[in-house]
């Protein structure tokens, strides 16, 4: 098991809340993109499993999931929620409190990074315990799913791609999408799409 040790600083250990964790979060990846046209950094984005949703999502030439757990969450639904984000992310990387680590090294996946989380009386500050790799299994049908309809539909339109158009649901038109194009090339078209709508200022749910 990798091993882990809580640092300590002069400063009295506080718990951390989800809207602590996030703001932090939002601020860090904010600073590391500033002025990256390339760059989209996604709240809430629906995954088609169960109701799963990425808490923050970096999309760029990746898409990057980050699941929040802080000191006043559980890890129940954990065990759910890791294989949901590995159908669709490239990188993820759980953002913890220091009350869940040890628990969180046995629940995430091997190819997960993890980053710990902890307040003190003058700032909050992020310590990578692990960083992501590439995940070995993300799931094309999955990848599909995180578009539209109307967006499916006008990628396969472009591509010359046969469908039944008007008549097939969201996801018939996802299975077909998957199933004919390259997935280098989908995941392009995908991310392509979570950034136009993020610059769109839409709000980047699947529904239908």
């Amino acid at each position: 098991m990798l091993e882990f040790r809580l640092y300590h600083s002069q400063f009295p250990l506080m718990t951390m809340r989800d809207r602590d964790i996030r703001s932090a979060l939002m601020n860090d990846l904010r600073l590391s993109h500033l002025g990256d046209p390339d760059t989209a950094i996604v709240e809430e984005l629906s995954i088609r499993r169960n109701g799963a949703r990425i808490d923050v999502a970096l999309v760029n030439g990746t898409v990057h999931g980050f699941e929040l757990k802080s000191d006043f969450d559980t890890l129940c639904r954990l065990p759910e929620q890791a294989p949901a984000y590995s159908e669709v992310c490239d990188h993820a990387t759980l953002v913890v409190g220091e009350r869940h680590v040890l628990k969180a090294i046995e629940l995430v996946p091997d190819w997960w990074g993890i980053r710990v989380v902890r307040r003190n009386s003058a700032t909050v500050a992020f310590r990578d315990l692990k960083l992501a790799q590439i995940n070995p299994c993300t799931s094309p049908t999955a990848v599909a799913q995180l578009l539209r309809r109307e967006e499916v539909l006008n990628i396969l339109i472009s591509l010359g791609i046969e469908s039944e158009g008007t008549r097939a649901s969201r996801q018939q038109l996802c299975l077909t999408l998957a199933k004919t194009v390259e997935f280098s090339m989908l995941s392009e078209k995908v991310r392509c799409c979570l950034r136009a709508r993020q610059s769109a200022g839409i709000r980047p749910s699947c529904d239908d």
